[in-house]
């Protein structure tokens, strides 16, 4: 608690070259010599170890923009497997789930209208002083741009075929209609209270910040709202998206196979390879310019140690609940009494003679 230390530091600039990156002071007591707290003065020196961080980000957020045009190119190619599979077997259409390809339209929406641009304009000002020009920058958010617009006419595509087939024989398909939406009365109530239980973490994780800092009495830049929860909540929503069409097969028990291997598969993939990343990059980054993330963001998604076991798993037990329920029913891992369900309809009878 001795106010009277004085240290001086100089540091060198930013972009300082590599014979001239030391941080340089001296440590030294204001007090008289008489005083029994003084002492003589210290020299200090360091290697200033931020120009090393700085050239390591810009690796990573190149990598990471590679990531995102890798992730939504091969999101544009599996859709197309999926429009291949459906276009061959046109009959499927009617048993695809509505709400999964809502949900997987609405998330290439997101990304196209809010995720980037947020990222772009939140962040392009640091982003050109990193790495020395915007032009760079702009053609490859020009690109990721484009590419995210091909995924989402695609996936946009699927869904209106789907609608298409549904409204062109609505009266023979009541049954397919009856378990679209016991799917969605199922579905939507587990997404809202999803929301809202992430709604209240973020407020008890933001209270919990302002308690801390007004206890430290220091400035704390505090980042959580309620957009950016839902937005997060949205990405975990968009990791468990065959849910409905889960559901759905449950309540039809069809065994029709409705859905490519190469679209749930490859989908499957696309949302265990950002948690893979986050778990790579923890243990080879030093957390620097959090603002600088671009693929796996930790404010657009849930990203942690947890999360990124816990949520790769989920995926591939869906994946895998699929491939059986295409296979053997979609009761086929309920108990027996369950699986013989069925569904009758009344007919009219027709009078007539034997």
């Amino acid at each position: 608690m001795d106010c009277e230390i004085r240290v001086n530091l100089q540091f060198p600039s930013l972009n300082a070259k590599k014979d001239g990156v030391y941080i340089t002071g001296s440590i030294s007591s204001a007090r008289k010599k008489s005083d029994p707290h003084h002492f003589e003065s210290v020299s200090v020196s360091s290697t200033a170890y931020y120009i090393g961080i700085e050239r390591q980000s810009i690796w990573r957020m190149d990598m990471e923009i590679l990531m995102v045009l890798i992730t939504n190119t091969l999101a544009c190619i599996f859709v197309v497997f999926q429009l291949l599979h459906v276009k061959r077997h046109p009959g499927v259409l009617p048993f695809i789930s509505l709400l999964m390809l809502v949900v997987l339209t609405l998330g290439h929406m997101m990304l196209l209208l809010l995720n980037f641009e947020a990222l772009f304009l939140r962040s392009q000002n640091r982003q050109t002083v990193l790495l020395g020009s915007g032009g760079w920058l702009e053609v490859h958010e020009v690109i990721v741009r484009i590419v995210t617009m091909v995924a989402f006419v695609l996936q946009f595509r699927l869904l209106q075929l789907s609608w298409s087939s549904r409204i062109a024989d609505h009266n023979s398909q009541k049954a397919s209609w009856i378990a679209e939406k016991k799917a969605w009365y199922v579905a939507l109530p587990l997404y809202l209270a999803g929301a809202l239980i992430s709604v209240f973490v973020n407020l008890g994780r933001k209270n919990k910040v302002v308690e801390i800092a007004m206890q430290s009495s220091r400035l704390v830049d505090i980042q959580f709202s309620l957009w950016g929860g839902l937005r997060s909540y949205a990405g975990l929503i968009l990791d468990g998206f065959l849910l409905p069409q889960i559901l759905r097969n449950i309540f039809h028990n069809s065994t029709e196979k409705v859905l490519s291997p190469l679209f749930y598969v490859g989908y499957t993939l696309i949302r265990l390879v950002p948690h893979a990343y986050d778990l790579y990059r923890a243990h080879n980054y030093v957390p620097d310019f959090d603002g600088s993330y671009i693929y796996a963001d930790h404010k657009a998604d849930f990203y942690s140690t947890a999360w990124d076991v816990s949520i790769p798993l989920g995926c591939i037990l869906f994946a895998a609940i699929l491939y059986f329920q295409q296979r053997f029913g979609g009761r086929c891992f309920l108990p027996r009494r369950f699986r013989e369900l069925e569904v009758y309809e009344k007919v009219p009878a027709v009078d007539g003679e034997e």
